[in-house]
């Protein structure tokens, strides 16, 4: 089935959270090549060192789930041009909009590259509450600093 059809058959709650999405991943692509990061960083939330869980048993993990597709959707239409920490900013202006309690987690990983050097790997996920809505790494990745938003 075409794509396009696909994306007309889908339930309006989707194609809005798509239409979202649309529209904020060029956004956080602009603020993150252009703009330097001491600008902008602070509009992340708290800055915790290493990564704090903000614990809320009354989230909706599917609707969570959602916003995390519909941004890892747009990034595939896109060829999978923005990073990590687009998407994950992406999904946090998203779930800001709605009140909703976030942790942008910022995070390292030292491994050997082909040739046998020592590398640094940088990598960002989102959570809300226990959930990793972008940026699963399945622990792979030492968390260096936590951007804090409750509501």
């Amino acid at each position: 089935m075409n794509k396009y059809v696909r994306v007309l058959q889908m339930p309006l709650k989707k194609k809005l959270l798509l239409s979202e999405a649309f529209v904020l991943l060029p956004a956080a692509w602009f603020v993150v090549r252009v703009l330097p990061f001491k600008w902008w960083s602070h509009h992340l939330g708290e800055v915790k060192p290493g990564e704090e869980i903000l614990a809320d048993e009354t989230l909706d993990t599917q609707a969570l789930k959602e916003f995390g597709w519909a941004v890892r959707k747009v990034n595939r239409l896109f060829r999978g041009n923005y990073t990590c920490l687009m998407l994950a900013m992406t999904v946090q202006w998203m779930l800001n909009r709605r009140k909703i309690s976030s942790t942008l987690v910022l995070g390292t990983l030292m491994e050997k590259d082909p040739s046998g050097a020592m590398v640094m790997k940088a990598h960002a996920w989102l959570r809300a509450g226990e959930l990793i809505v972008v940026g699963g790494h399945g622990g792979r990745y030492k968390a260096l600093s936590t951007y804090l938003r409750k509501y």
